[in-house]
């Protein structure tokens, strides 16, 4: 036995992966707002990466590590292939940079978003629905 242990303590050992959940390298467009010094700030961005835990976000627009953050990040699939999905996501800022920052995902949802009255031509294809003109859109009730 002891010839055994000696050979296991002379496997090289790798350095190991620190996070826990894998990363989805996606493109999505972020809104977010969060609260530091009791003042409310409001922002917008670009998710780089996505896992169940949190979300990698490129941004121009500086916040605090450690403030709770909202976030609203529009989904790439469709709900029954026609309506727009939204991830809102509540957490904390764990880390930032100087155009990018991190947060976990504390808590979070899907919900449906509302389609725009003024919806492009391309994305009005893709939801299945026209294009509203600027003469016959008329308000969501």
């Amino acid at each position: 036995m002891a010839a055994s242990n000696a050979s296991l303590a002379t496997v090289p050992s790798f350095p190991a992966e620190r996070r826990v959940k894998f990363r989805y390298p996606l493109q999505l467009t972020v809104r977010f707002r969060y609260i530091a010094e009791g003042a409310r700030f409001f922002g917008q961005g670009l998710a780089i990466n996505v896992s169940s835990g949190g979300v990698l976000v490129a941004s121009e627009h500086q916040v605090v590590d450690g403030a709770p953050v909202k976030m609203s990040i529009e989904w790439p699939s469709l709900l029954d292939g026609r309506v727009p999905l939204q991830l809102i996501a509540i957490g904390w800022v764990l880390r930032r940079g100087a155009s990018h920052f991190a947060a976990t995902f504390e808590r979070y949802e899907f919900r449906t978003m509302r389609i725009s009255r003024h919806l492009p031509v391309e994305a009005a294809a893709l939801s299945g629905r026209r294009a509203a003109s600027p003469r016959t859109a008329t308000p969501n009730p």
